[in-house]
């Protein structure tokens, strides 16, 4: 990495193969064609993993639209906690029934209190996430999701002491201000803006930056666990943290929901259970997809993945819930991308 000191993300961790090193079969045969089919066969399998990214990310946060602002369900702390429910299901399942797994145990007091804290960063940004979407359109949520990067290099410093490039610094000031231009087309669009929505937005992204950096340092520390594992015991304590957060702010208002009629509105009772099923499952499928991209490529690529993406739930919000989205908000995210651009080739720039 340019510009000084390894950056404590999930950086550069298991790189896909898709071709032998130079040189290894210099006489070609079956052992250099061997290697190219499995590398071929490596590359498609990838490209279905980064598929099912897309699908299961952009499906998580449309649904939780539909629940959250369509459906009534105002409860997005419980709906956070139902999520982190459905993860550690299905983490037990993965690891001590399936084996799919090596199952890790915590080390030490420090590396729980570490994993206690990356829980509580995970639970306040995706509650902060899933409460904006009562306040704001989705597209508007994924055009400052990608000033995500700016964070982690900030929180990075201050946390870990991480040092980058003139170049990465250069390519912040492009990327937040396309977020600011996005921000001034948005309100002046009206529809689909609140400042109690931009705060939530802004709020989620920062905590997502800072679990960033603290995944990263957990995962690559002197006390590294895997991201299965990680996935696992992080999932526990944010189940855990969002239920009982749920019960002193939702609780109330939960139970007068349930009681209330609910007959005349526009969608069916089998439609929103069955969503209410479906939405915690893709979600633990968004986590897993996440973690097993960043293993078979890096952060780096993940973070392109990530941001075009963005380019999906925009398009999509547009489409399934008439968001509008304005000329110039429309040109900030085109200039936040290309600060994103730009600050991941700078990172990619060896000294």
């Amino acid at each position: 990495m340019a510009g000084g000191k390894r950056a404590p993300v999930v950086d550069d961790t298991v790189r896909l193969t898709v071709s032998p090193p130079e040189g290894k079969y210099p006489g070609g045969g079956e052992a250099y064609a061997s290697k190219a089919r499995r590398g071929g066969k490596d590359a498609l399998k990838f490209l279905a993993i980064v598929a099912l990214y897309y699908w299961s990310n952009s499906f998580v946060i449309m649904t939780n639209k539909q629940l959250i602002g369509r459906m009534g369900f105002n409860f997005p702390i419980f709906l956070t906690s139902l999520h982190m429910a459905t993860t550690v299901g299905f983490s037990y399942l993965m690891i001590d029934v399936l084996k799919v797994f090596q199952k890790q145990t915590v080390a030490c007091a420090r590396q729980r209190t570490n994993i206690r804290w990356l829980a509580i960063q995970f639970a306040v940004s995706l509650w902060c996430g899933n409460w904006s979407l009562e306040y704001i359109d989705v597209s508007y949520t994924v055009m400052v999701g990608a000033t995500t990067p700016f964070f982690v290099c900030i929180l990075g410093f201050v946390f870990f002491n991480t040092v980058y490039s003139r170049s990465v610094y250069a390519s912040l000031v492009v990327i937040v201000g396309g977020a600011l231009v996005t921000t001034y087309g948005k309100a002046l669009g009206g529809k689909g803006f609140t400042l109690v929505g931009l705060f939530l937005t802004l709020s989620s992204t920062f905590f997502r930056g800072l679990k960033t950096v603290w995944q990263g340092y957990l995962l690559q520390g002197e006390q590294k666990m895997s991201s299965p594992n990680l996935l696992r015991y992080m999932a526990t304590d944010a189940m855990i943290i969002l239920f009982l957060l749920g019960v002193v702010m939702e609780s109330g208002s939960l139970y007068a929901w349930l009681q209330s009629e609910t007959g005349d509105a526009d969608y069916g009772f089998w439609q929103f259970a069955s969503l209410l099923v479906v939405n915690p499952i893709t979600a633990y499928g968004a986590n897993y997809t996440q973690f097993l991209l960043i293993q078979l490529s890096s952060a780096l690529s993940f973070q392109v993945i990530g941001n075009s993406k963005g380019v999906l739930n925009v398009i999509a919000g547009v489409l399934i819930f008439g968001d509008r989205v304005t000329g110039l908000a429309a040109a900030g995210y085109m200039i936040t991308l290309v600060g994103v651009a730009c600050y991941v080739r700078a990172k990619s720039v060896k000294v």
